[in-house]
């Protein structure tokens, strides 16, 4: 499933979808107004840490299959299978953060492709720049600039003709590609770390040493369950549980 995501994630994220969004003569594109940015700012934001935990998901996921088979084979099938338990809870969690980032990602695609304007009435500072460019032909004519039946002016994005324009849109790509690369680069670095206490866990006497705390942790809830005043209803239940345990230690 992180593998699914992960491609659906790099279509939209560099796919047939980026070119709409950062050419500045777009209809689709991100810098014409704060809220173009803003939304743009998160949907990149939200594709980066997605595929970030994906990989990190896939990575860990294929060592621990090998470290676990391994350490069932060689130590103990209950400390191994108990371990690797532990470390798919916090990699579960890591894919539904994940899955989360992929799903709102494609709301603010969305939001970005249908719900804000497609055109914004044309700056001041770039209307007189549009009069003169109209001089020698039609208004139409000028990087997407069109004249309204009320004599106003709209364009698709921004015009390229004014600094102003050129420096927002040169800034606001800045701060994208610095957000998305702090997302990568932070995640790796978690991931890095993770890997190795994932790899440190399996070895054997590290290994033996936390099954032994393990044990004696569950075996204190299981006192604490039974002392319970509904215990009686679930003591059947707990002791199979209990048993099951016994066994794979032994196993």
């Amino acid at each position: 499933q992180a593998t699914l995501i992960i491609g659906f994630a790099m279509s939209m994220w560099a796919g047939e979808t980026l070119g709409p969004l950062v050419r500045d003569e777009e209809e689709m594109c991100i810098y014409k107004t704060p809220y173009h940015l803003i939304v743009a700012t998160f949907f990149f934001g939200s594709i980066a840490l997605c595929l970030s935990c994906c990989l990190v998901v896939v990575s860990l996921v294929s060592y621990i299959k090998q470290a676990a088979q391994e350490a069932a084979l060689i130590i103990s099938t209950g400390a191994a299978v108990a371990c690797t338990r532990q470390h798919l809870k916090t990699l579960y969690k890591l894919f539904i953060l994940a899955y989360i980032c992929f799903t709102l990602s494609a709301v603010l695609l969305i939001i970005l492709y249908v719900g804000l304007p497609k055109r914004i009435p044309l700056h001041p500072d770039t209307e007189e720049l549009a009069r003169e460019g109209s001089a020698g032909g039609s208004i139409a004519d000028v990087v997407g600039i069109v004249q309204l039946y009320d004599e106003s002016y709209s364009i698709t994005c921004i015009d390229p003709r004014s600094r102003r324009s050129n420096k927002l849109r040169d800034a606001s790509g800045a701060v994208i590609s610095a957000v998305n690369a702090i997302i990568i680069l932070g995640m790796s670095m978690w991931g890095f770390r993770r890997f190795k206490r994932v790899r440190s866990s399996y070895k054997p006497l590290h290994l033996l040493s936390w099954y032994m705390t393990y044990q004696t942790r569950q075996k204190e809830i299981y006192e604490a369950i039974r002392r319970l005043p509904h215990a009686l209803d679930n003591k059947k239940h707990v002791d199979a549980e209990m048993d099951s345990t016994d066994s794979l230690t032994h196993g």
